[in-house]
């Protein structure tokens, strides 16, 4: 019952968010601190319920994900785990209601196949839509970083 309130509380709460940059940014940030804490009814929140398209630097595919539920939110991220944070966050407004971020992963991650990787890094490019009065995750991909290079601010294209 208290995790129902919670959540119905959690959800009035987040029905208002703004329709800007600087909440979208919020969005990310609680997006990935639910991620790390296995918070899944966050998660779900974020979620887009028109479905998703994903990008998985692992396996170097794209994956098109159905509309989800509260169950499959949990059967998904019940079998990674995470402890990354994002960094170098930049977000760009494509039309009224679309956005795209570009920003760095860097932490631990664990695979669902159980693989477990301590320096993980990864540049990510998402799509967010601002829909039933939130900002909900749409496209995520997801590029491993190698080892060497360092999360940094975008620039301009090397012409040398």
């Amino acid at each position: 019952m208290t995790r129902l309130f919670f959540f119905i509380y959690f959800l009035s709460i987040n029905l208002f968010a703004e329709n800007n940059e600087k909440a979208l940014k919020d969005s990310l940030l609680k997006f990935w601190e639910a991620r790390n804490t296995r918070d899944f009814e966050t998660i779900y929140f974020y979620e887009s319920k028109i479905g998703a398209i994903t990008g998985s630097s692992s396996e170097n595919h794209f994956y098109e994900d159905p509309p989800p539920d509260f169950e499959s939110v949990i059967n998904y991220y019940s079998r990674v785990e995470s402890d990354v944070t994002p960094s170098n966050i930049r977000i760009i407004q494509l039309a009224e209601k679309v956005y795209l971020t570009l920003y760095y992963l860097s932490g631990s991650y664990t695979y669902s196949n159980g693989k477990i990787n301590n320096e993980y890094q990864a540049r990510v490019s998402n799509i967010w839509l601002y829909e039933n009065g939130g900002f909900k995750l749409y496209y995520k991909n997801f590029n491993k970083l190698k080892k060497e290079l360092k999360p940094m601010d975008i620039i301009a294209y090397p012409m040398d």
